[in-house]
């Protein structure tokens, strides 16, 4: 608990940096035309983003199913609320999956089983945030929206390749056992070599049963793979969507005459992905300040300190209130705690599963 106040804090002085930051060179322009916004516009924005909520919860809900029959999309849902508050008060969007593991626990679902589903949808959306990345790249190499800005540049290339790298990995390691072996007890050998590794056999089983885990899911997705190709075409739907979403908030603001379908979806795109992995709980900064790089190249003035308020209002605060809401009317006193124990449980059975796979 302590840990999550203390994230939240870390949240509260970046947004409220960010808000003296935004305001302090013309704050009558950029109140005025907050106020000037059309709310009619406002209102498709937060449409647009339900559509991706409900895109993302499709990608979910049909792995789900697998495992669980008598599960609602109305239950999923809910996960996906809950995801989006815990994933905004943790570093590295880290507390969501335990927290939607814990809710299929009180569903009957087995924590290890729970443990299986994320790592699919993870692998689902890790695809679809990828195809989605490489068609921004040949947008970005056809139009020229940001060659010749290079800091914006290598921020898009270090979360492209990072991204890259992760997609990878996952790949490699969801559907080849023998080049998990090989890598594993190599790279472990190698480091136990040069004395950066103590009790390298145990290091090794660890690790091997880690990917082993992914490598039973890997197959599993290609057992199902209707639900694999309808997960990560849902998730494209629902990238798509949250990549449009500026186009309509600038709508509002009305600050869309520079922007069009591809220079919109290309810098939300680069947004994105350079955001994945900022480690400050909900990306605070990085994101505000990616946003402002990307979409000041078409947007100046007061206008673009509107346009990134209200845009990180509907796609993070808003959401990140709303699971909050939606955890404790579900849950009611001491969930969270009880949350945590189950982390620690799960955390026990995955030490007893590489012990029994050593044993084997």
């Amino acid at each position: 608990m302590k840990k999550k106040w203390i994230n939240i804090l870390i949240i509260l002085i970046i947004t409220v940096g960010f808000l003296w930051w935004s305001l302090k060179d013309n704050f009558n322009e950029v109140v005025s035309t907050l106020f000037a916004s059309n709310i009619g516009w406002i209102i498709v924005s937060l449409l647009v983003f339900c559509v991706y909520m409900v895109f993302d919860t499709l990608s979910t809900y049909g792995i789900i199913k697998i495992y669980k029959k008598d599960v609602t999309f109305r239950f999923a849902l809910y996960l996906g609320l809950i995801n989006k508050f815990f994933c905004g008060i943790t570093p590295l969007a880290s507390g969501g999956q335990p927290m939607q593991i814990y809710e299929l626990k009180k569903k009957g679902v087995p924590v290890s089983t729970g443990a299986n589903i994320e790592v699919q949808a993870y692998m689902m959306f890790q695809i679809a945030l990828m195809i989605t990345a490489i068609i921004s790249v040949i947008f970005d190499q056809i139009f020229h929206f940001f060659q010749y800005m290079p800091i914006l540049q290598n921020m898009m290339i270090a979360g492209f390749a990072i991204n890259l790298v992760i997609l990878l990995v996952l790949l490699f390691v969801s559907f080849s056992k023998n080049f998990n072996r090989l890598v594993i007890r190599g790279v472990i050998s190698a480091l136990a070599a040069f004395g950066l590794v103590r009790n390298k056999k145990a290091r090794i089983e660890k690790w091997e049963a880690a990917c082993q885990n992914y490598y039973e899911n890997g197959r599993e997705l290609l057992r199902n793979k209707k639900v694999f190709a309808r997960g990560v075409m849902y998730q494209c739907l629902a990238l798509l969507s949250y990549y449009m979403l500026p186009l309509f908030i600038a709508f509002a603001i009305g600050c869309a005459d520079n922007l069009d379908f591809i220079n919109v979806f290309t810098a939300s795109s680069f947004v994105y992905v350079m955001g994945c992995y900022v480690p400050i709980p909900g990306a605070s900064g990085g994101m505000e300040a990616g946003f402002m790089g990307y979409f000041g190249h078409f947007v100046t003035g007061p206008s673009l300190n509107v346009f990134v308020l209200v845009w990180r209002g509907i796609t993070y605060y808003i959401p990140m209130i709303a699971g909050a809401i939606a955890f404790n009317v579900y849950n009611g006193r001491g969930a969270i705690e009880k949350a945590e124990k189950l982390a620690a449980e799960s955390k026990k059975q995955q030490k007893e599963k590489i012990k029994e796979s050593s044993r084997k």
